[in-house]
């Protein structure tokens, strides 16, 4: 038999909303969530709608490499910003290392990964400046949008396995009551799209340290030795562990794996991949 905590999670889970708005403007294509189109924040997932890039990484490829590409993500991330309605000088994007660090920026951080040398290691980012827009790159691994309408502040990560495991999306809550006063049931939270637990499939080791972190349900049976694990579900369970209602929180359930006319994955196409980019800022 569950225990009650583990009753609770499911029980407050079937509280949250589900989906995704879509948009398009200037060519590109957006992922956004009707908790987050809101006065007072700009946020969107980007599709690989929209750029420059060709092969298999078009077209709006938002991955810096040493390929040859680099001329074209630099105009494929200005194309994004105008789409995005930022300022492409304002933007500032994790160094990301798939863990759980997460540092505050402000409007003296803008340019840094893009014009200015990267920021330390950091897989979230947090701000209550408007003149600065945040920027997270994804190809499988989430985006997590938190948006505080009391202290005007806003955090976002780069969630991926280890970074999912580790709850970065609880840490990144729990930075911003540091930082701004942040009150975890005022925030609004946003799980973006990723891979869908019937495309994740992990080794069966792997699968049970998710149980222990979250709850039974996330993982489902797979091959022998091998098991399934909603990263989704993951995300929604840490909000709660942050003491986020679950009524302000959103699974976007779009699968990067499943929708290449969309999305770039990284799992499904070997590591040859690009990635797209979400965002947020104040206004």
């Amino acid at each position: 038999m569950k225990n009650s905590m583990q009753e609770s999670y499911l029980t407050k889970a079937a509280r949250f909303e589900h989906g995704f708005l879509y948009e398009k403007n200037q060519g590109i294509g957006w992922y956004k969530a009707a908790s987050l189109q809101v006065p007072g924040v700009h946020h969107g997932f980007s599709t690989r709608e929209g750029g420059v890039t060709t092969g298999r990484k078009a077209s709006l490829n938002l991955h810096w490499s040493k390929d040859g590409c680099e001329a074209d993500v630099l105009e494929n991330y200005r194309r994004f910003a105008q789409s995005a309605g930022i300022a492409y000088e304002d933007m500032v994007i994790v160094n990301h290392s798939h863990g759980a660090n997460v540092i505050q920026v402000d409007r003296q951080s803008r340019g840094r990964g893009f014009t200015l040398p990267p920021l330390p290691f950091c897989d979230g980012l947090i701000t209550n400046d408007p003149g600065v827009a945040v920027v997270t790159s994804h190809a499988d691994c989430g985006a997590f949008f938190l948006y505080d309408p009391v202290n005007r502040a806003v955090g976002m990560a780069h969630a991926g396995w280890r970074g999912t495991l580790l709850k970065i999306g609880l840490v990144m809550a729990e930075a911003m009551g540091r930082a701004f006063g942040t009150e975890p049931e005022k925030l609004i939270a946003v799980a973006g799209p990723c891979i869908c637990q019937k495309c994740f499939e992990v080794d069966e080791s792997l699968g049970e340290a998710f149980v222990r972190a979250f709850e039974p349900a996330v993982k489902r049976p797979g091959r022998p030795g091998k098991a399934y694990v909603n990263l989704p579900l993951c995300a929604g369970i840490q909000f709660l562990q942050a003491g986020i209602l679950p009524e302000n929180i959103t699974l976007m359930d779009a699968c990067t794996y499943e929708n290449p006319k969309m999305f770039y994955s990284h799992r499904r196409d070997k590591g040859e991949t690009g990635s797209m980019a979400a965002f947020m800022q104040l206004v």
